[in-house]
Order: structure tokens, then sequence, then C-alpha cells
């Protein structure tokens, strides 16, 4: 069975998470704040079979950066990326700290980050 076209209509306007949903099978990725034209425009590039995005990469490669990150990675660094401090990721997780500064060394190298703000400025 085919996958549907999917548009993602985000509050966020954050490169990563842009890259991540197309990643997972979105069509497009627009923001809310995206005016009735720009909505009007992804809905005709994706019905073309085409994709869109409102979001505009920063310069590193983004694509080639987060996909060396495994999918528990990917998670505590959108969560990172939502200003969530080390103990509620951990709660919410159910993760010991030390797994968690593991996980985020890992992150840290495989991005080329080195810090926290780094990683969130992405």
């Amino acid at each position: 069975m085919p996958m549907p076209n999917v548009l993602v209509c985000s509050m966020y306007e954050d490169p990563f998470l842009a890259r991540r949903a197309m990643e997972l099978g979105a069509r497009g990725y627009v923001t809310k704040s995206a005016v009735a034209d720009e909505i009007t425009a992804a809905i005709d590039a994706i019905a073309a079979g085409g994709t869109y995005t409102s979001v505009k990469s920063k310069t590193r490669d983004q694509g080639k950066m987060f996909t060396a990150l495994t999918r528990r990675e990917n998670e505590i660094a959108a969560l990172v990326k939502q200003s969530l401090t080390n103990r509620q990721i951990i709660e919410m997780l159910g993760l010991s700290n030390r797994t968690l500064e593991n996980h985020l060394k890992n992150i840290y190298d495989k991005t080329g980050v080195t810090s926290r703000k780094e990683l969130f400025d992405l």
C-alpha cells in the first residue's frame, strides 16, 4: 500500500525537526507562521509528486550529520533542542545519568559540536 502524502505543519522553525520529519516519510514541512500562499505551494508541490519545506537549512549539512545518530541519540537531541534539562530527559526516558551522558558524548562526537548550546543551535 503506498504511503500517503504527508505535510507537517509545525510551530517549530527548526531545520533539524524538518529534516527528521522528511526522513520519517513526510513529503513536506511548513511552519504555522506560513502564509496561505506558502501552504498552497506546499500542497501543490506534494500533489505533483515533489517535496516542500519552508525551513531553510543552516550552513552545515544537517542531513548527513543527523543520519549518523541512532534512534535514541536522535530522540535525545530532539529533547535537548526543546530545552529540556538532563534531569527531565532522564525521567522522561528512564535512563541513568551516566547513560544520558554517554549518549550526549556520542551526539557531540557525531555532530561535531562541543556543547549543549551548539547542539541547540543546529
